[in-house]
């Protein structure tokens, strides 16, 4: 089997070398983390099998625990880390791979205004002039 194709069947090959629980998938998608101290948005970064990065503006709490809505992802999350800009959420129940397949396709036919919303998001969670 090719490295490209394997990389494929598994999502991503990890970039860091190091063994990981699950391979993750790349994304760059928008969602919500809803909880009792409020609903920040978020962007999702990459998805595995267990859990999530995602990019936020305020960096949440480890332990915190809330909803995380991102097209067809709809589930309590704890979090696990955080660091500057980015905290990793783990699933309470591991997804399937049938699930992560499922995201990945959601990504694929993302809408291009839904793309551009996103992006002007992040632009203005820099600071950088909207055009």
């Amino acid at each position: 089997m090719k490295m490209a194709s394997h990389a494929e069947n598994n999502f991503e090959a990890s970039f860091d070398k190091t063994i990981r629980v699950a391979p993750r998938l790349p994304l760059s998608l928008p969602g919500t983390f809803i909880s009792t101290m409020g609903n920040p948005s978020c962007i999702v970064t990459n998805l595995s099998r267990t859990g999530v990065l995602i990019a936020i503006r305020e960096p949440l709490q480890a332990g915190s625990v809330g909803y995380l809505r991102c097209g067809p992802i709809d589930h309590f999350v704890i979090v696990k880390r955080k660091g500057v800009g980015l905290d990793a959420v783990v699933f309470e129940l591991p997804v399937s791979d049938a699930f992560v397949a499922r995201v990945r396709d959601y990504k694929n036919s993302f809408a291009e205004k839904e793309l551009n919303d996103m992006r002007l998001t992040a632009q203005e969670w820099a600071g950088a002039e909207l055009s």
